[in-house]
């Protein structure tokens, strides 16, 4: 099935077939998007940034996709998303409004209703290169690796996050609900697998000048912020139907 990238499914690799603006084509092909390369396109979660906090269980990282879901009572008295927090601000976790898969993750990083919670920065966008299971190589956002929750051999368990370069960190959990697990299976990461970090870079990103915007990644891990009038001139399909196709062909 073909469609425009502006109606094309979130958190799935898609194929681009045909750009219908030759400028915007033009403009693809410099940032290294080329007819039947491949996309990623991301929910509304790559929107917000990660957030450093000090909660029940000390500083941890809170990807973007769980900050907009912890709302807090501020000692001001404001009621607001964790993520619109500001440095040293203060508060209580008033509600979450995830799965219990979700809640059981969180209480890792020391949330639970009423946790008292020091707000202490916004974090960059960075992709973590990993070596998965002594293999293949994958790249994982920062929202991604906050959501992994394992340890390395001899130390305390804690997110991929914050693990160390080039010692093998294993799975044992992944925090939040079945859609991030999944998403994270198409990486590979799963329960038991054993992960070495390789390296840690800013992400690279080109914006579009307006807010509104469908934000996607190359395999090389530019970000791309396109408006929604650049996104329906972008004809693709999701590469699992390709994949599908390609795995029917070969029997």
């Amino acid at each position: 099935m073909y469609t425009s990238l502006l109606d094309a499914p979130v958190n799935e690799e898609l194929i681009v077939l045909k750009v219908t603006s030759a400028h915007l084509y033009n403009w693809l092909q410099r940032t290294g998007v080329f007819i039947g390369g491949r996309l990623f396109r991301h929910d509304e979660e790559i929107d917000y940034h990660p957030v450093r906090v000090k909660a029940d269980k000390g500083e941890v990282v809170v990807p973007a996709g769980l900050g907009i879901k912890i709302f807090i009572h501020t000692d001001k008295g404001e009621k607001k998303p964790l993520v619109e927090m500001r440095k040293n601000e203060t508060g209580h976790v008033e509600s979450m409004s995830c799965g219990q898969g979700c809640l059981a993750g969180l209480k890792h990083l020391g949330f639970d209703y009423d946790t008292k919670v020091t707000f202490i920065r916004v974090l960059p966008h960075m992709d973590y290169l990993t070596v998965l299971n002594f293999s293949e190589r994958t790249r994982l956002s920062e929202g991604e690796a906050a959501r992994i929750w394992g340890y390395c051999d001899g130390e305390e368990p804690t997110q991929f996050y914050f693990a160390r370069k080039g010692k093998p960190f294993v799975v044992e959990e992944i925090i939040g609900g079945k859609k991030i697990t999944s998403h994270l299976e198409t990486h590979g990461v799963q329960t038991g697998s054993r992960l070495i970090l390789e390296s840690i870079t800013q992400t690279q990103e080109i914006h579009a000048p307006e807010t509104n915007h469908i934000t996607v990644s190359s395999p090389g891990g530019l970000r791309l912020y396109l408006t929604p009038s650049q996104a329906g001139n972008v004809v693709v399909k999701t590469a699992a139907q390709q994949d599908k196709r390609d795995a029917s062909s070969s029997d």
